[in-house]
């Protein structure tokens, strides 16, 4: 179960960062996704979370497994 938490939060986590990229030049233009600041900094709170989330949820698989 910890291990599937542990895949959906590393995916998330990619992608958020891959949405957040200001210099990806992909042919949606992210610019007229998120047009203001605000967008920017609420993704960037929730990557921030995800990263914390995901290295917690590294420690309760690895103490899961030596157990």
């Amino acid at each position: 179960m910890i291990k599937l938490i542990w895949y959906f939060f590393s995916i998330s986590l990619i992608s958020l960062v891959l949405i957040n990229n200001p210099n990806s030049s992909n042919t949606i233009s992210q610019n007229k996704i998120f047009t203001f600041n605000s967008n920017q900094l609420f993704i960037q709170k929730i990557i921030f979370i995800n990263v914390i989330l995901f290295i917690l949820c590294t420690v309760l698989y690895s103490v899961y497994i030596v157990i």
